[in-house]
């Protein structure tokens, strides 16, 4: 689709895309301005260059958190689960340690019902 523009010219448009960049601190704009012309390029071009080489770093140190956090669960084998579910189900056998019973609507030792009364 070239909405009406030449073949050329959208095949640039899409390899080209705007991305507007604010400067919380001044100072950060005005280094770029005067590196960009120490280093006879354009500051866009210095920025760019300057975030892909960092984003290249910060890339690689995921990619490694990564690959540790791969490496660990290849080498979790789950040791103890086995035993785990035996002494869970052998705990299931033993009696409930509180013994539920129905207590009649009237019963409230201790107050429960009263706190959710209109005004209490």
């Amino acid at each position: 689709m070239s909405l009406g523009y030449p073949l050329a010219m959208t095949a640039e448009r899409r390899v080209r895309s705007a991305f507007p960049l604010r400067f919380e601190n001044q100072r950060t704009r005005e280094l770029l301005r005067v590196v960009a012309e120490q280093q006879h390029m354009s500051m866009n071009q210095l920025a760019e260059e300057m975030i892909e080489r960092e984003l290249q770093v910060l890339a690689l140190g995921l990619e490694s958190n990564l690959s540790e956090t791969i490496e660990l669960l290849r080498a979790y084998r789950g040791e103890g689960r086995a035993e785990a579910w035996a002494e869970f189900a052998d705990a299931e056998e033993l009696p409930e340690p509180i013994a539920a019973r129905r207590v009649q609507p009237d019963e409230d030792a201790f107050g429960v019902a009263r706190a959710f009364e209109g005004g209490a």
